[in-house]
């Protein structure tokens, strides 16, 4: 399929375009491995209850992965993302594909049956402009539509606050990564650097917001939408005595009006 026609445009000059381009991909196609993806999807699916009539919202969809497996099991999947490569690369996936700014989506009122964003993708901003970004979301979604984010936890983060990683890439070439939370902000900042096989060096630096289950609550009211579960990936599906040693979080949510 095709792009939707008529988006509105890309808001520029955001960290998100040197961070989420070649930098980002080239550092972790290596990793989001097909047999990675597909479990995603099914806890996506399975969290969310989809099923045949639902029309799905991707937000930064990224290169489809999640898409392709999610596709075939509901009557429309649409994937958003603000890279155009990104969405050349989805091709394929199954996904209807709009070049779009999340913070100015370019979609319908009331138009899907339930929206998910997976891996911290979806609260790059300040704390006002997040809650614009998630009240855009909630617009696109009917009453009693379903939403699932999936961020890192900052409730283990406040404990390492710190961090560093290298790692070599399968065609050559190497990784380097420094982390910072800042627990007060409730914000990660993190500078990447891809070393390629020719020497040239692609580097850029995230901030995003991760919101703890208290912050998540508060925020879901005041755009409209009703808590239903925080969990994670490891412990998905139960009620987890604590959530402070999960590596994510996962917040799921119903639009009440």
């Amino acid at each position: 399929m095709g792009r939707l026609p008529g988006g509105r445009a890309v808001l520029s000059g955001h960290w998100a375009d040197a961070y989420f381009g070649d930098l980002y991909y080239e550092s972790v196609a290596d990793l989001l491995t097909a047999r990675l993806s597909s479990f995603e999807a099914a806890l996506i699916r399975r969290l969310m209850g989809l099923g045949p009539g639902d029309r799905v919202l991707d937000l930064a969809c990224g290169h489809g992965r999640h898409a392709r497996a999610l596709s075939p099991e509901v009557a429309l999947l649409v994937g958003v993302d603000r890279n155009p490569d990104y969405l050349a690369r989805a091709q394929g996936s199954g996904a209807l594909r709009v070049r779009g700014d999340l913070r100015t989506l370019p979609l319908r009122d009331r138009a899907f049956d339930a929206a998910f964003s997976w891996y911290s993708s979806l609260f790059m901003y300040g704390d006002e402009e997040n809650e614009r970004v998630l009240a855009g979301v909630v617009r696109t979604l009917r009453r009693g539509g379903r939403l699932l984010v999936h961020h890192d936890n900052p409730l283990r983060l406040a404990r390492e606050p710190g961090a560093h990683a290298e790692w070599d890439l399968a065609g050559g070439g190497r990784v380097e990564e420094d982390s910072r939370f800042d627990p007060a902000a409730g914000v990660d900042v993190c500078a990447r650097r891809v070393i390629r096989p020719d020497g040239t060096v692609l580097a850029g630096t995230a901030r995003l917001r991760y919101y703890t289950p208290k912050e998540w609550e508060a925020l879901a009211r005041r755009v409209g939408l009703r808590m239903t579960s925080i969990t994670s990936s490891w412990q998905a599906g139960g009620t987890p005595d604590s959530l402070d040693d999960a590596p994510d979080l996962i917040a799921l949510a119903e639009k009440v009006e």
